[in-house]
């Protein structure tokens, strides 16, 4: 492997022999149980934004170690997975009303879901009790948002592109994600590309090392945002 690309990977594996990793997890459960007032939701998006990333580096060193052929395509897949939850780490710590933007976000997604879902049945002419079903949790997921302070779900949430802009990055996210989205799924590129098993290999490196590059900067981000919690809290 390129040393550049090993010296990614490295950093990356040290999170976890540092103790970085555990004294991360050790703070998200302090949390948990003293979250402060009015404040379990922040907390749970933190968790859950850990929670992820640590899940997708994971899955990104196992493709990589296992070595199979087809492998390519899913390195790109899970470091574009890094990509996006590195903007979405960084952007939270931006400020809290941004943590809560996504976590709003949430129920818009799912709202979205349903719409699509509803929409499908109307065009296929589906029972009216299949139409009735997303209707009402629609109508559920509205109520139990209001509950929880959120206003409104209508409108459309927040794109990751226009967070990484956000976050002053927009450039180097754009590359980024275009560069991984053309192997990660089957583009005209990927389908017409002849067999070359040398390239596979440094697109095995690149991905692989770029997706620990990725994992690195969420990790540091939210690490720096369980600290300021912490300390907030005491």
């Amino acid at each position: 492997m390129d040393p550049e690309f090993s010296r990614l990977v490295d950093a990356a594996a040290d999170i976890s022999t540092s103790g970085r990793w555990a004294a991360v997890n050790a703070r998200i459960e302090h949390l948990a149980a003293n979250p402060g007032t009015d404040n379990e939701w922040h907390v749970q998006v933190l968790a859950s934004l850990c929670f992820q990333v640590f899940s997708e580096y994971l899955l990104l060193k196992r493709a990589y170690e296992e070595g199979r052929e087809d492998e390519s395509s899913l390195l790109a897949w899970r470091a574009r997975n890094l990509l996006e939850l590195l903007i979405w780490s960084i952007y939270c710590s931006k400020k809290q009303e941004n943590a809560r933007r996504l976590y709003e976000d949430a129920g818009r997604d799912t709202i979205g879901v349903f719409s699509a879902f509803a929409k499908w049945g109307a065009a296929t002419a589906q029972a009216p009790d299949f139409l009735e079903l997303f209707r009402n949790a629609k109508q559920d997921l509205s109520s139990r948002a209001a509950a929880d302070g959120i206003e409104s779900l209508d409108g459309p949430y927040r794109l990751v592109s226009e967070a990484a802009k956000e976050c002053g990055i927009g450039d180097h996210f754009s590359v980024s994600y275009k560069v991984l989205s053309k192997f990660s799924h089957p583009t005209a590129m990927r389908i017409l590309a002849p067999p070359d098993k040398g390239k596979t290999a440094l697109q095995r490196d690149y991905f692989f090392s770029h997706g620990c590059l990725f994992f690195t900067g969420a990790f540091a981000s939210l690490e720096g945002q369980l600290k300021q919690g912490m300390e907030q809290a005491t």
